[in-house]
């Protein structure tokens, strides 16, 4: 199966998902990323506002503010991702995709080392951490840049046994699912 033919399968099995069973899969992700170890060390996130049909991690930017971590959420700039850290103050929904983005008067992360974890969407992944993202490669730029640990993140429907994957695909350490 191509990337294009997975990614219109896994889209129609997304939709098949009611709001409820979206909302409780993306609770059991959250969970068990709060009740790791890696979580509980980190002092500096990388996290993601979610589209409607990706794992929310509202519960994770909540636990981490709460807990004084630094959130960092990604910012679509043309055809890469800005990094920026997370004030509730400063958010807008005039980006690319109308989804929450730190605006500009939250602080850009430049130093990407200081990040601790990364969580990451796509739009499937492999047990063995393939991950195909949605296309347009945003991720596929940062990714390489990022030395922490990554984590896929999806709900049930997106974990595939084999994901096609090209040479610049970058492996998740670990992948969370419901």
């Amino acid at each position: 199966m191509t990337k294009d033919e997975l990614r219109k399968q896994i889209k129609e099995e997304i939709k098949k998902l009611s709001a409820a069973e979206r909302d409780t899969q993306s609770l059991y992700v959250c969970l068990q990323v709060i009740g790791s170890a890696e979580w509980q060390q980190a002092e500096s996130v990388l996290l993601y506002a979610a589209l409607p049909d990706e794992v929310n991690l509202q519960l994770l930017i909540d636990d981490a503010m709460g807990s004084g971590k630094t959130v960092i959420l990604p910012v679509v700039d043309g055809d890469t991702l800005l990094l920026r850290k997370y004030d509730p103050q400063h958010l807008s929904t005039q980006g690319k995709f109308h989804i929450e983005e730190p605006t500009e008067a939250c602080e850009e992360l430049t130093d990407l080392t200081s990040i601790d974890l990364a969580i990451i969407p796509g739009r499937a992944f492999s047990r063995k951490g393939h991950r195909m993202g949605r296309g347009k490669g945003y991720y596929d730029k940062l990714l390489p840049a990022l030395d922490c640990p990554k984590w896929g993140v999806c709900f049930t429907c997106q974990l595939q046994r084999m994901v096609p994957c090209d040479e610049w695909d970058v492996r998740m350490n670990k992948v969370v699912t419901a």
